[in-house]
C-alpha cells in the first residue's frame, strides 16, 4: 500500500496548519476589532447622554422655578421658555417646535428635540414609550425630554448609522420651605451679585436665590439649593444641592412684597428730646422706644436695647452704629424713609454683636429692615459672626453691601447685592420666615426624577 506524498511529507502539513491559524488569527481581529469599535460608539454615547442628562437636569429646574402652587402667582410663567432656554444654554437648542417626536425615525443626524411636559405624561417616540412616571398628571411637576441623534462609527459596519438617545428629568417647587427663596435681586442687567472687593461667599444651603441681573464676578463662591438667573452667568462659582447651577434663561422675577404698603408715620419717640431734631447719639447702656427718629447713632462702646416695635426714620443720618458693644431687639421693624438707610458696620468693622429679630404677627410680620423705595440711599451690613438680621430685609431699589467677615440674615430683597472686605454671608439663618399677610415667595424647584 502507497501512501499519499503530501500526507507523508510533514512541511506540507505544517504549512496548511499556518495557514488555517493565519485565517483564524485574521478573522478573530476583525471580531475584536468590531468589539473594540462597538465599545468606543457605547463610550462615545455614554458621554453624549451625560451631557444630555446635564440639560434636561438645568431645564427641569427652570421649568419647576416657573410653576405656580399658590394663590399669588405673581412673577410666575414660562414654564416651557425657561426650560428650553436652560436647554439651550447647556448646548441643546430644541430644534423640533418643542416635541421629541422629530427626532424619530428618518431625522437627520444632529437633530436636538426638546419636550416640556406640565404635567408629566406618557411621551413615544421611535414606538417606544417613555413613562410619565409616578407624578404624572400632576400639574405640580414639570417633566422635559432631551432627544438627540447621534451618529456612531464602529457601528456603521454592522449597518447601524446613528443612534437616538433621550434624558429625562422630573423637577416640582413644592417643598418644606413655605418662602422658597431667600436672596432676590431685582435689577435687571448690569445689576448683579457681585464682589465690590476681595473675596466673597454666599451661603443658602437650604433654600433658592433668584436672580435678575448677571452673575459676572469670579471672585464670588455661592452654595445653595436652587440659583436662578435671568442674565449673564460666565462668572464666579456655584454649587446647589437640586442640582446644576446657575439656571440661566429665567424670566425675570417680580419683587415678592410689592404690594406691602408703607406704614403711618408714628408720633415722635419718647427717647427724643421734646424738640428739635430726633437724633439720638446714645452712649453707655440704653434702651430706646419706638417711633419716629430723623436718626439713631449708635456710639462707640454702647449696649443699645431696642424696645419691640415700629421705628421709622426719616433723616439723612439714617441709622448708624459705630462699633464696640452690642444691639438688641425683639420684635422690631425699621423703616427706612427720604433719604434714610442703615450703616451696620462700625470703623474697622469693630461692631461686636448684633442681634435683631422681626415681629411675628400684625401687617409687618417677618420685615426686619424696609427701605421706602423711593429712598435711594444705599444701606450696609456686616458685622462680626455673631451679628444677626433675622427676617427680611427689604431694599428693592437700592444695592444693599455686606461687610465681612460675616453677616447672618434671612430673607433678603434687594437691587442688588455687593460684597466687601471679604464677607461670608449666610441667610435663610432661622429657616422659613414668616410672611407679611397677602404675600408668597417663590417656592424653591426640585429635581425629584
Amino acid at each position: 500500500m502507497t501512501l499519499n506524498a503530501q500526507a507523508r511529507n510533514p512541511l506540507v502539513s505544517r504549512g496548511r496548519e499556518a495557514g488555517y491559524t493565519l485565517i483564524l488569527t485574521a478573522a478573530g481581529l476583525v471580531v475584536l476589532t468590531g468589539f473594540m469599535g462597538l465599545g468606543m460608539d457605547l463610550g462615545v454615547l455614554r458621554y453624549e447622554k451625560r451631557l444630555q442628562q446635564t440639560a434636561a437636569d438645568a431645564a427641569a429646574l427652570a421649568a419647576a422655578s416657573n410653576l405656580c402652587n399658590s394663590g399669588n402667582c405673581t412673577g410666575y410663567g414660562g414654564v416651557t421658555a425657561g426650560a428650553q432656554a436652560a436647554a439651550a444654554a447647556n448646548g441643546f437648542t430644541d430644534g423640533g417646535s418643542g416635541y421629541v417626536s422629530a427626532c424619530g425615525s428618518g431625522a437627520a443626524v444632529g437633530a436636538i428635540c426638546v419636550q416640556v411636559n406640565n404635567p408629566p405624561q406618557d411621551t413615544t417616540l421611535n414606538g417606544v414609550t417613555i413613562p410619565g412616571g409616578p407624578h404624572a398628571g400632576n400639574d405640580n411637576y414639570v417633566e422635559v425630554l432631551v432627544t438627540e441623534v447621534h451618529s456612531t462609527y464602529f457601528m456603521k459596519v454592522l449597518g447601524i448609522n446613528s443612534e437616538t438617545l433621550t434624558a429625562r428629568a422630573v423637577a416640582t417647587n413644592l417643598n418644606s420651605n413655605p418662602t422658597g427663596g431667600c436672596l432676590y435681586t431685582l435689577g435687571s442687567p448690569p445689576a448683579s451679585i457681585e464682589t465690590v472687593s476681595g473675596i466673597g461667599d454666599i451661603d443658602a444651603p437650604t433654600c433658592g436665590i433668584n436672580d435678575d441681573g448677571n452673575y459676572n464676578n469670579t471672585n464670588l463662591t455661592i452654595s445653595a439649593n436652587t440659583f436662578g438667573l435671568s442674565g449673564s452667568g460666565s462668572g464666579g462659582s456655584a454649587t446647589c444641592a437640586a442640582g446644576p447651577c446657575p439656571t440661566p434663561g429665567m424670566p425675570a422675577v417680580a419683587d415678592p412684597l410689592a404690594t406691602i404698603s408703607p406704614p403711618t408715620q408714628p408720633a415722635a419717640s419718647p427717647s427724643c428730646p421734646a424738640h428739635g431734631a430726633c437724633q439720638v447719639l446714645t452712649s453707655g447702656t440704653e434702651t430706646l422706644f419706638p417711633g419716629t427718629y430723623n436718626s439713631i447713632t449708635i456710639g462707640m462702646g454702647s449696649t443699645v436695647t431696642f424696645q419691640p416695635g415700629l421705628y421709622y426714620i426719616n433723616g439723612s443720618g439714617g441709622l448708624q452704629f459705630n462699633g464696640g458693644g452690642g444691639v438688641t431687639g425683639s420684635g422690631v421693624m425699621f423703616y427706612f424713609t427720604g433719604s434714610a438707610s442703615i450703616n451696620a458696620v462700625g470703623p474697622g468693622n469693630a461692631l461686636d454683636e448684633v442681634n435683631l429679630t422681626p415681629p411675628t404677627s400684625g401687617t409687618y410680620t417677618g420685615l426686619l429692615f424696609y427701605q421706602d423705595p423711593s429712598d435711594t440711599t444705599s444701606p450696609t451690613l456686616g458685622g462680626r459672626s455673631r451679628s444677626t438680621f433675622a427676617g427680611i430685609s427689604y431694599f428693592p431699589s437700592v444695592e444693599l453691601t455686606f461687610w465681612g467677615p460675616r453677616a447672618q440674615a434671612g430673607v433678603v430683597i434687594a437691587n442688588a447685592l455687593a460684597l466687601s472686605g471679604h464677607p461670608r454671608v449666610t441667610v435663610d439663618i432661622e429657616g422659613p420666615a414668616s410672611l407679611p399677610p397677602g404675600t408668597d415667595f417663590l417656592a424653591v424647584a426640585t429635581l425629584v426624577e
